[in-house]
């Protein structure tokens, strides 16, 4: 199992949390998410009324491999 689809994440963070993290707006984020090459990860925890929830892990292996495809 790889760790975009464990159960068990290191942490979350929430929608404002990764637009701070961005200096973008909370909106951005979700536009990242519709993009063909390299999407934002979906949210691991969503609810109605509730916070969107990221887990960590998918976060930094989005990082990780824009990193990547940069170089």
């Amino acid at each position: 199992m790889n760790k975009s689809t464990s159960v068990a994440a290191k942490g979350y963070w929430n929608t404002k949390h990764l637009a701070e993290r961005y200096n973008c707006s909370t909106r951005t984020i979700f536009r990242w998410m519709k993009r063909e090459e390299y999407p934002f990860p979906q949210p691991r925890l969503l609810a109605a009324g509730s916070p969107n929830l990221w887990a960590i892990d998918d976060v930094e292996s989005w990082e990780l491999s824009r990193m990547n495809s940069a170089a």
